[in-house]
């Protein structure tokens, strides 16, 4: 940081910030336990909802907040990662955390943070709950980062806490198996604690209820049926009917039949933490929160369409098999045929996996790489890509940006980019976009 202590702009404040990514991930409770104990321990100020999972724990989240901020409540919510601002990762009632708040917390807590040396995530799950604290926030919704057991939001006693769908992710952190990655989300789990799961993994049914007592665990598909009724590019109508109530239809302008259960998850997860607060769910509350998530909780990036010029592109930031798989068959099932996909993805994902899901699209594809230390590089992807697909089938490209135009060489009008945040970033960032579609 400039002259130690002396930052002139909030430039050299993010600098600074994501200079402590570089010294990697600590998947431990040490530091973030001294870093809120020297804060006044902000994260017993507020109740809160914690959420663990592969995939859907931002959708998930995002219903959850929604739902609450409807119902009245002063709503925080934790994502990460952000796509083009730092700042979409801490929001309340869906507006971000500011430049001068940032600033604020940094500058009076340097000398902290340079004697304990925490991670990135570290110092933005402190400034999380600090904001919150601060702000008075009445329910915060809290999305992990890694995992679960180790995480740093687990220092978290929350009302509630979710596991959402569990797939082979952060092997070098979490184990080999989908079983140990399981139990690493499973650690999330508090004594007399309610736990929402709306993974449908059969291999793991026998483990959730081992591992939850009978009278905390609320498993999705036993407790509620889901029927879609309509699932179009611009959002999803369905039924959801809880176990011994009525029918409740429910619409959200989220593409992908997977958005059902994570909708479900959170009426489970909002009416909980509602009762534990001596107040009723009301369906009238409910419905709006779920049409109303883009606006309440700033989501983005699952099959968002953005159009420019005469192009039309379809994102999703799915970086893991099941994620591209399930954004895949949206993508048919919204009659999205791209010409061509650009795909890129971390080094410490199942890259096989994800081009083999791929390959259903029966298109081109442009394989690259983010501006992302992480990125695994496009000549390893187009070796492994050669297993499986035709060589007239596949281009490489240095970047991001460099795909783009090779897809507008194509002349291709439908575009579909996907593989992770880092990917979705890069791309709006090189077709001009500065902030988020409906965001300030």
């Amino acid at each position: 940081m400039a002259g130690e202590n002396k930052v002139k702009t909030i430039k050299e404040y993010f600098q600074y910030l994501y200079s402590l990514e570089r010294s990697g991930m600590k998947y431990d409770l040490r530091n973030i336990t001294r870093l809120l104990k020297a804060l006044g321990n902000p994260q017993n100020s507020f109740k809160s909802i914690h959420i663990a999972g592969t995939n859907g724990k931002g959708a998930t989240a995002s219903f959850t907040a929604s739902i609450l901020q409807e119902h009245g409540y002063k709503t925080g919510l934790f994502t990460s990662p952000h796509i083009l601002d730092f700042n979409e990762r801490i929001r309340i009632n869906g507006n971000q955390i500011s430049d001068t708040y940032i600033k604020r917390f940094l500058t009076k807590n340097l000398a902290l943070i340079k004697r304990i040396k925490p991670s990135f995530f570290e110092v933005n799950t402190a400034m999380a709950f600090t904001y919150f604290a601060d702000k008075g926030v009445e329910a915060a919704v809290i999305e992990c980062g890694l995992g679960g057991r180790l995480d740093s939001t687990n220092i978290l006693q929350p009302e509630v806490s979710v596991i959402t769908q569990i797939d082979m992710d952060h092997m070098q952190f979490l184990g080999n198996s989908l079983k140990q990655i399981a139990m690493e989300k499973l650690g999330i789990v508090k004594k007399d604690t309610k736990v929402i799961v709306s993974d449908n993994n059969n291999k793991l049914v026998s483990l959730f209820h081992k591992v939850i007592p009978k009278r905390d665990l609320v498993y999705l598909d036993d407790a509620a049926k889901l029927k879609i009724i309509k699932n179009t590019n611009r959002g999803l109508q369905f039924t959801m009917i809880p176990k011994g109530s009525k029918s409740i239809k429910l619409t959200t302008p989220l593409s992908g039949s997977y958005q059902t259960r994570n909708a479900a998850a959170a009426y489970y997860a909002a009416k909980e933490f509602l009762r534990i607060n001596r107040e009723q769910l009301l369906i009238p509350k409910l419905k709006q929160g779920i049409k109303n998530v883009k606006q309440n909780a700033g989501y983005f990036g699952r099959l968002e369409e953005l159009k420019t010029g005469s192009r039309n592109y379809l994102l999703d930031v799915s970086h893991n098999p099941d994620g591209i798989r399930n954004a895949v068959n949206a993508a048919k099932r919204i009659n999205f045929k791209p010409d061509v996909v650009i795909f890129g993805i971390m080094n410490d994902k199942d890259h096989m996996g994800a081009l083999k899901e791929i390959k259903a699209l029966k298109t081109k594809v442009i394989l690259t790489k983010p501006e992302y230390e992480r990125a695994l590089e496009p000549g390893i992807l187009y070796t492994a890509a050669l297993r499986i697909f035709k060589k007239s089938d596949l281009l490489a490209a240095a970047r991001i940006k460099d795909s783009l135009l090779i897809a507008e060489k194509l002349h291709a009008k439908k575009i579909m980019i996907l593989g992770s945040f880092f990917v979705v970033s890069d791309a709006m960032k090189a077709l001009g976009f500065k902030h988020l579609p409906g965001s300030d």
